[in-house]
Order: C-alpha cells, then sequence, then structure tokens
C-alpha cells in the first residue's frame, strides 16, 4: 500500500475567511474529528494529513492539495470515500477536483473488469462508437417491454437496457423480465445475423444485487444496469471484481447532489461537490464500471458541454492506472443529432437514446435502423 494519496479540493471562501482554517477544518474533519488543541495534546497530528499545494485564484477561492496517510482508510473502499467526502459534505463550497490515481493502492480499486478493448472485442465491435437504448415505461408487462426488445434488436441496437425505474414490479418481475428479454435478443439475431445485447437493471437493496447479477447471467443475460449511489459504490466494484462476469453499465440515479460543482456556475452556486468528470468518468472507473452513463447538455437536465467533456475525458483518459470505460451521455439526446454528438464526443463513446426512437412507436424498427446508420 501507498504511505499516501493525494487529493485536490477548490474552496469558496466566505468574505474574510481565512484559506488556512478553512483547509485546517478539511484535515480535522475528515480524519481525526476533534479542536486542533486536542489533537496537538494527544499527538494524532500525523493522521490529519499535510497540504502539499495551495494556490489562490482570487480573493474568494483556493486550490489545495492535501497528502492523507493511506492507514486512515485502512484499505476499505468504503472509509476512502468518507475521506474524500464524509463531514465535508455537510458543509458548503468544497469541491473535490482530482484524486490522484496512481499513489491509490492497487489492492484498494481494481477499475473495469471488460472497459473498451475487452466490448469492442468480444462484441466484435471493433471502432464505431456503440447504441444504446431503454426498455420504458414502468408499468409495462414483461411482455410489452420484451416486445419492444425485439424490436430495437431488430433495428441493430447495441445494447438495450431496462429503464432505471424497472426492478421488480409486479408487472415485471425481475427473472421473468430477463427471461423474456433474452429471449427476445436472441429471436431477433436467428432473423438478422448479429445478436444486440441485453442490460437488466439489478439495483436492489445490497444484499440483493449479487443474487440478481448471478440470475442475469444464469439466464443468458449480457450485462447489468446499476445504480451505484442507489445500492452503493463498493458494491459495484464487489461485482466487477466477483467470479460473475459480465459488464456493468452505472446509472447516475441519486447522484445529482453530489456534482452540483461547476466552475463556471455565478452568485456562489454550484461550488460543492465532485466534479463531474472525477465523479462519473474517474471514481465510478474505478470502482469497476465499464459504462458510464451522465445527461447529456442539450437534454432534460442542466449539465454544460464543459462538464460533458471532463466526463469523456476522464473515463478514457489513458494516464489512468485503471481501463478505460464507455462515456454514455444520455438524458434528452435526439437521434436527428447525432452526426453533432458524434464529432464531439468521437467513436470511444456509447451514445443513449430513449424517448427520440419512442416518437412512433409502430417505427421502432426502422428508427433504429436510422440511428446505427448515422453512427458509422
Amino acid at each position: 500500500m501507498a504511505d499516501t494519496f493525494r487529493v485536490t479540493y477548490r474552496l469558496t471562501l466566505s468574505d474574510g475567511e481565512s484559506p488556512e482554517e478553512r483547509i485546517r477544518t478539511i484535515q480535522l474533519e475528515q480524519s481525526a474529528e476533534l479542536p486542533e488543541e486536542v489533537v496537538r495534546a494527544m499527538d494524532i497530528d500525523r493522521v490529519t494529513g499535510s497540504v502539499i499545494h495551495q494556490e489562490s485564484e482570487d480573493d474568494n477561492h483556493v486550490l489545495v492539495t492535501i497528502s492523507w496517510p493511506s492507514q486512515n482508510h485502512g484499505n476499505e473502499i468504503t472509509q476512502f470515500l468518507n475521506i474524500l467526502f464524509g463531514n465535508i459534505s455537510l458543509k458548503q463550497g468544497i469541491a473535490i477536483t482530482n484524486i490522484c490515481w496512481e499513489d491509490v493502492s492497487p489492492d484498494l480499486f481494481k477499475g473495469p473488469a471488460w472497459g473498451i478493448s475487452r466490448i469492442r472485442k468480444e462484441w466484435d465491435i471493433p471502432s464505431r462508437a456503440l447504441s444504446c437504448t431503454a426498455l420504458k415505461p414502468l408499468g409495462y408487462t414483461s411482455r410489452q417491454l420484451s416486445d419492444l426488445a425485439y424490436r430495437f434488436a431488430l433495428g441493430g441496437m447495441d445494447i438495450i437496457k431496462d429503464d432505471h425505474g424497472i426492478t421488480q414490479q409486479q408487472t415485471a418481475p425481475f427473472r421473468e423480465r430477463v427471461t423474456a428479454c433474452v429471449s427476445a435478443v436472441e429471436r431477433a439475431a436467428q432473423k438478422t445475423g448479429r445478436r444486440s445485447h441485453y442490460f437488466p437493471n439489478i439495483t436492489s437493496e445490497p444484499h440483493l444485487v449479487p443474487e440478481r447479477y448471478e440470475i442475469a447471467a444464469d439466464l443468458g443475460a449480457d450485462g447489468v444496469l446499476f445504480s451505484p449511489m442507489l445500492a452503493g459504490p463498493a458494491l459495484m466494484h464487489y461485482l466487477a471484481r466477483s467470479a460473475t462476469d459480465l459488464p456493468i453499465m452505472a446509472h447516475p440515479a441519486f447522484s445529482g447532489t453530489m456534482v452540483a460543482y461547476d466552475p463556471a456556475a455565478k452568485d456562489g452556486l454550484g461550488k460543492h461537490g465532485f466534479a463531474a468528470g472525477l465523479l462519473y468518468g474517474g471514481l465510478w472507473r474505478a470502482l469497476g464500471a465499464d459504462f458510464v452513463i451522465y445527461p447529456n447538455a442539450g437534454g432534460r437536465f442542466s449539465y454544460t458541454p464543459e462538464m460533458c467533456n471532463s466526463i469523456n475525458y476522464e473515463a478514457r483518459r489513458p494516464d489512468s492506472p485503471f481501463a478505460p470505460c464507455f462515456p454514455t451521455p444520455g438524458g434528452g439526446m435526439q437521434k436527428d443529432k447525432m452526426v453533432r454528438w458524434l464529432d464531439n464526443y468521437g467513436h470511444q463513446t456509447t451514445f443513449l437514446i430513449g424517448g427520440s426512437l419512442y416518437e412512433n412507436p409502430e417505427e421502432i424498427e426502422s428508427t433504429s435502423k436510422t440511428f446505427m446508420q448515422a453512427l458509422l
């Protein structure tokens, strides 16, 4: 295990607030959680980390890098996350902008078990961008969802995933739904000569997730959808390292307040939380996601092009110790703008389109084919 690991923070200061005071607050809150005088009296300053870089951007913003003792996290992911954004998540004006991954013990994070290269090799998709769509709406039966899966598969979609809100509802129980949808993509493959890949949603109570992961594999699913902020980030890493070998697509549900940070935001807004690229592209990659879904700019959500580009970069950056994963923009992406997004994001991307393909339900197969042509 490395002796220390480095984390960089961007601090937004109140008028007249001392940068050193704010920095020391972080050091104490994220380690000993005791007043300064008590830390000195107990001779435990060794756990509070060291400031190795400090830089003022202007009167109200400071960049600081703290080197934390690795012994503080005990080689456990949950405690590592606690050090990153535990008590300080309850404060304001603290943004986490970088983790120096080369400092982090290789025994702690392993990254994707599949990643871009293995997915391309095993699915025989050497170079083009990948397509993805979601089975919806909530309330449809297993038969209705599998009929949609069949038509999307006839249209050539690479990945057909459950919508993140479809789990174990009475209308489409998990095992019944997975069986039906796997059968649907297999029937379509017999007709087209090319198999689409079905990803059921396995997000549930933590003790149920590994069982659903195994059931999905046993029933012939090609991967899984998982929401790490609902069921637990460390659980995703456990899945990626388990003997059940299916790629994992991470969904951002319940993560919005974690990425409120936007350096371009005005009037004091957006100054707290993880940088979007670091959370989705960096941390989730380290935790084993093979695909990281995020809300694309111009869709139903408020992400800027700069935030999206940072996610793409972190998911694929070559100097990371982890295998690159597919950034997967979605959330209101329109099929008629695919040429633009492909030019912007490149072929090492999976494009998630849902509602735009549902506009004419009777034309799902032909619309999917048109979407696929745009990726070539």
